[in-house]
């Protein structure tokens, strides 16, 4: 369904969104991605294999479907306010700072996802490692307070505004942060679509965990619940220490 495919990009979106919500950061420069990259090579290459650091499928539930996620899937959708010419964003602090701080894939060294899929509801997980993680934690901590709303309009999705608000989450590793994001676009006929998101990071040495929940559903989806989310970060984030070390 359209409907459906244009609510998966308005998340992906708003994920970016939070990640541009923190300090401007103009002055991480490419350069300093690539020194960070290659500061950690020689731990990168005898390192144990990243996916081994994802959750098992049986973590997402009996019924839910798996699958692994290429990083090319994964940026495909940062090419969505990448674009940034097609794309506007307001206020126009979180412009600047989606320019300024747009993670790329390409900054890091290894990269593994994967998605799980219950009736219209999915969680997708990424690990990434030999890149810059620093302060990823706390700049999506800090989004709610800098940008505790803003309107996106881009051709993709149309117009969404996206609403932000921090959740609580257990000390984890070098820093830990929740957020809940609502998004709402206009649907074809008019009507609005409003899809709540949960959103965690994680920073565990070089590598950051990233798990986001949102369901696509259009009817009146019940929200994802945070103590559930919570703890299955927690989850994430003990399998991900106990294999990568």
């Amino acid at each position: 369904m359209r409907t459906a495919r244009r609510l998966l990009v308005a998340g992906s979106a708003a994920t970016l969104l939070l990640t541009g919500c923190g300090e401007d950061a103009s002055d991480r420069t490419a350069a300093a991605a690539s020194s960070a990259a290659a500061a950690s090579s020689a731990r990168a290459s005898a390192a144990p294999d990243l996916a081994s650091g994802l959750l098992p499928a049986d973590a997402f539930g009996p019924d839910a479907t798996v699958l692994a996620l290429p990083p090319e899937q994964l940026r495909a959708g940062a090419g969505i306010v990448a674009g940034g010419a097609d794309a506007e964003i307001t206020p126009e602090s979180c412009r600047a700072a989606v320019d300024g701080t747009q993670p790329s894939l390409d900054a890091f060294e290894d990269v593994a996802a994967q998605s799980a899929t219950t009736g219209s509801a999915t969680t997708v997980q990424m690990l990434v490692r030999g890149g810059p993680t620093g302060d990823a934690a706390a700049q999506l901590a800090e989004a709610a307070e800098r940008c505790p709303e803003a309107r996106l309009v881009a051709p993709q999705i149309g117009e969404a505004t996206i609403t932000f608000e921090e959740l609580p989450l257990a000390d984890l590793g070098d820093g830990a942060a929740m957020l809940r994001y609502t998004t709402t676009i206009a649907a074809p006929d008019g009507s609005q679509v409003t899809v709540p998101t949960l959103i965690a990071a994680v920073e565990d040495d070089d590598r950051l965990l990233l798990l986001l929940t949102l369901d696509t559903g259009l009817g009146g989806v019940a929200p994802a619940d945070p103590a559930a989310f919570a703890e299955l970060v927690e989850q994430a984030y003990q399998v991900q220490a106990d294999a990568l070390g």
